[in-house]
């Protein structure tokens, strides 16, 4: 009963749009400020909810192709204090003004699941005569996926209880996440049991353990996420990488929400899920071709 009335006072405190503590002097954004005075171009990474700037690790060799790599870091990880709401709009500002106090150099922007908002949103804030690009992994759409995605989770949460003949949250979450990396017809194939046994043992050193403060202050703004009217792409290109049996923002809803940002290029990954960072690391070779105009070879 504590926890529950715990929750329930952080959902009104901030659903009121009260910050979850005094916001710190911190900047989430980590980079080497010498690399990027050394380089033409930087690529700014924007994780998703209840993500860590480890999901970028692949991207290593992006370093010795002449980017300067920068990430933003999400309250309540990878050493930021829980002490603001994720409201995309609101980061998209911070990391615009980070690439504009930098106006000679070009930017390609990398963004996983509220990420992908978060870069859309950026990319026309970035002024100058420069090339700006937007590569979207596995990103969110309007609402968070509204009713859509709440109601597909919960089904693939009760398909994993029985599954598992388990209410226990530990054996359940490593079949809901298995759903998560190919999608949940993939648990019933026998060709996958090799790998899904593999990935979810590797899974189990990765995934990082969130308190219900840190969560809220991940998802609770991305609901409230609409394409703004507004919203001018003219020129910039923007790329979208997906799982073709992603459960969390369907192929429906990435095609739709596509639709209202424009010119979209979209490049579907066969039984893979939404975390493609970690079935398919090459995605990020792919993203990088994308953004230096070359073709891109799946």
């Amino acid at each position: 009963m504590k926890k529950i009335l715990i929750m329930m006072v952080l959902v009104c405190v901030t659903a009121c749009g009260v910050p979850l503590a005094r916001k710190s002097a911190i900047d989430p954004l980590l980079y080497d400020a010498h690399d990027i005075a050394r380089s033409d171009k930087i690529a700014i990474f924007i994780p998703g909810a209840l993500a860590s700037i480890d999901i970028f690790e692949a991207t290593g060799d992006w370093d010795d192709a002449g980017y300067a790599r920068a990430m933003y870091r999400f309250p309540g990880l990878d050493g930021m204090p829980n002490d603001h709401l994720i409201h995309p709009a609101t980061v998209a500002e911070r990391i615009a003004a980070f690439a504009n106090s930098y106006p000679d150099k070009d930017v390609a922007l990398i963004g996983y699941s509220t990420g992908g908002p978060i870069a859309l949103l950026t990319a026309p804030q970035i002024t100058g005569d420069r090339d700006v690009r937007v590569a979207a992994m596995s990103t969110a759409v309007e609402h968070g996926g509204g009713l859509s995605t709440v109601f597909r989770g919960v089904e693939d949460i009760v398909k994993a209880m029985i599954a598992t003949g388990s209410l226990r949250r530990q054996t359940v979450w490593k079949r809901f996440w298995a759903g998560l990396l190919y999608g949940p017809d993939a648990l019933d194939d026998p060709s996958f049991e090799d790998r899904l046994s593999r990935d979810i043992a590797a899974g189990e050193k990765i995934i990082v353990k969130l308190d219900p403060a840190v969560a809220l202050a991940h998802t609770l703004g991305l609901p409230g996420f609409q394409v703004p009217d507004d919203l001018d792409l003219n020129g910039i290109p923007v790329a979208f990488f997906v799982g073709l049996n992603d459960r969390v923002f369907s192929t429906r809803q990435t095609y739709d929400f596509s639709k209202k940002i424009g010119d979209v290029a979209i490049y579907g990954y066969p039984e893979q899920g939404h975390l493609l960072f970690f079935t398919r690391p090459d995605v990020f070779d792919d993203m990088r071709a994308f953004v230096e105009d070359r073709p891109v070879v799946q």
